[in-house]
């Protein structure tokens, strides 16, 4: 099992990927992180709590991370999630977060982690870069972080240029990015390539509670955005390329993210020249089966 560290927003996406990542015994989720970005800081850490009480998990712990970016100030996502982040109430939730900080329990999990440690990042990468500013060798002890962010080839879906976890904190993208840290960037290069259909079925009649809750998820999505047809499953599919490594294609590249201006946000990778691994294809039926398969809760 692959002990990680779940970095998230929520967020409809971050909570379908949420729900298949506790259903996957190839990982052993030691706790969630909240950053503001999909939702406020408050609405993303009562969202997290209440999917783990939803779904009888509400022994996996919630540190609360940050609430402003490195630079600037966050820019919400809930003209696209829902009020509050989400689409459909969540339960109330039967525990509370730690009081200690995300980016200081990350540190402190990396410590000693001896390369066993992994962070999967959905959201603005606020709450990683804080750790990787305060003990940066205590970091590089992390085997590997995805990072659900950026547009290398294709437009962003904030601006022209820009995906929006990255547009969020752009500084913060470029600290991680530069930690020496391996990572692998999902980024919308290949998450918009799968998806769930408004017209499909296998994703609306499953029985168990984890499938029914997405089904209500991705339902009220649809409804509140009449203009699209597909739900495109960009944190899931981060989760799944943790999952099974061969699911995604990469390509070494050095990556650096513009912090101001007109294409704030936008990421640039020059391939061939550098350590971090760009997904570039993905094999699109498994990725969405793995997905599928993993909305599975046992109940």
């Amino acid at each position: 099992m692959t002990r990680v560290i779940i970095d998230t927003d929520p967020g409809t996406d971050d909570a379908i990927a949420l729900i298949a990542a506790l259903n996957s015994p190839e990982l052993d989720v030691l706790a969630l992180t909240t950053v503001t970005g999909n939702a406020s800081l408050e609405d993303a850490t009562r969202n997290a709590l209440g999917l783990l009480t939803g779904l009888g998990r509400s022994d996996i712990p919630v540190y609360v991370g940050a609430d402003t970016p490195l630079v600037g100030k966050f820019e919400f996502a809930e003209n696209y999630h829902g009020p509050g982040g989400m689409t459909t109430p969540l339960p109330e939730p039967e525990s509370v977060p730690s009081p200690i900080p995300a980016e200081r329990y990350m540190r402190d999990l990396a410590r000693g982690s001896d390369g066993h440690l992994t962070i999967i990042a959905l959201g603005p990468l606020t709450n990683v870069a804080l750790a990787i500013q305060n003990e940066p060798d205590v970091m590089r002890q992390v085997k590997e972080i995805f990072v659900m962010g950026g547009a290398v080839e294709v437009g962003g879906n904030v601006t022209p240029y820009a995906e929006f976890n990255i547009y969020d904190d752009p500084r913060a993208a470029n600290v991680v990015l530069d930690s020496g840290i391996p990572i692998k960037l999902v980024g919308l290069d290949v998450c918009e390539r799968v998806a769930f259909g408004l017209s499909d079925s296998d994703w609306r009649s499953g029985t168990s509670t984890g499938e029914r809750l997405a089904a209500r998820i991705m339902e009220g999505w649809f409804e509140i955005h009449p203009e699209y047809d597909r739900y495109v499953l960009c944190d899931p599919l981060t989760v799944a390329a943790a999952i099974q490594p061969d699911l995604l294609t990469y390509r070494r590249a050095e990556v650096t993210v513009d912090e101001n201006g007109e294409q704030k946000g936008r990421t640039r990778a020059e391939y061939d020249a550098g350590d971090i691994r760009v997904a570039v294809d993905v094999d699109i039926e498994r990725a969405r089966q793995l997905v599928l398969d993993r909305l599975r809760t046992a109940d």
